[in-house]
């Protein structure tokens, strides 16, 4: 699989896939995973050619970086790892989770997440959400004193806004960010996207398939029994969530026509943007990650992306 590299005049190159390994922390986010399986998941992804690891420690509580570490022991420099800081627990629920920038927290996160990694550094070490509660300048001061120490390679943050973005870059240099885009969620269009390409600031977009809106597997009375049952923001509010099943339809009969699968199509069109380094794709078992990987070498032509506005717009 091609490489592309992260930022410029960064050292670190990227597939156009990372592996995500949110769902395989099981829970409180989602139903438990079986372990076993996860780590077949992983392998398949580093065989397929996916050379970088996305994950963080609240992933199901420390859970995902030590399926990680099991996963990759041996085969450690095969891998770029990006995991992340700021996010605690007080218990294992959603409801426990609060966010800590402080450096003497972030500090401990990382000696945390390197421990159960199974190795002495990480490629890209991630703000995972800008805690108001904690000067920015702080953060990214004990960052850079990761990076010194040789324990990271890269910042990156996570979930930022354009102006979060910019009055962290005026402190430390930021590699990469991570923000939510797909083909039904497309906000950071209008200002973080062009920025991030202006400035030669990598993008690993995360939830291409719309947490799970563009798997196919749902319909306009989807009940959910996750952490998305009951939620009134984004592509769950009910008139988008609608809307989006009806795109949802068309977008399957464009994705026939071209071979391919729903959730193909939808991580190709990522790929394909201009300005996104790499999509952030999950799975729950190898078969997953082979569907996954096909997307990107499956044939397309000049009106693939025509075709899949057309069909957005009805």
């Amino acid at each position: 699989m091609e490489t592309r590299q992260l930022a410029g005049g960064s050292k670190i190159s990227v597939t156009p896939l990372t592996l995500g390994t949110w769902r395989i922390g099981g829970a409180p986010f989602w139903a438990p995973q079986d372990s076993e399986i996860s780590v077949q998941a992983i392998q398949t992804a580093i065989g397929a050619g996916i050379n970088c690891i996305d994950t963080a420690p609240v992933y199901g509580m420390g859970l995902a970086e030590e399926l990680i570490g099991k996963a990759i022991a041996g085969r450690r420099d095969k891998v770029v790892l990006a995991t992340k800081c700021g996010l605690k627990w007080k218990d294992a629920t959603i409801g426990g989770i609060y966010k800590d920038l402080t450096p003497q927290s972030i500090t401990q996160e990382l000696e945390d997440s390197l421990k159960r990694l199974g190795t002495d550094r990480v490629e890209i070490y991630q703000i995972h959400w800008p805690d108001p509660a904690t000067p920015i300048a702080d953060t990214m001061n004990a960052l850079i004193k990761m990076k010194e120490q040789g324990k990271i390679l890269e910042i990156g943050v996570s979930n930022f806004t354009l102006e979060q973005l910019q009055e962290a870059i005026g402190i430390a240099p930021i590699a990469c960010v991570q923000p939510k885009y797909n083909v039904l969620e497309r906000e950071i269009e209008a200002d973080l996207l062009p920025f991030c390409a202006q400035n030669h600031i990598g993008v690993l977009a995360y939830s291409p398939l719309a947490s799970g809106v563009l798997s196919g597997k749902y319909g306009k009375d989807t009940k959910f029994d996750d952490w998305r049952d009951g939620k009134n923001f984004g592509i769950f509010r009910p008139e988008t969530f609608v809307k989006g099943m009806d795109q949802v339809e068309r977008l399957k009969e464009v994705a026939e026509d071209y071979g391919m699968t729903l959730p193909q199509l939808a991580i190709r069109w990522l790929v394909e943007q201009k300005g996104v380094t790499s999509a952030i794709v999950g799975c729950n078992n190898p078969e997953q990650v082979e569907e996954n990987v096909t997307a990107v070498s499956l044939r397309i032509d000049s009106q693939f992306l025509t075709a899949i506005d057309t069909a957005l717009a009805g």
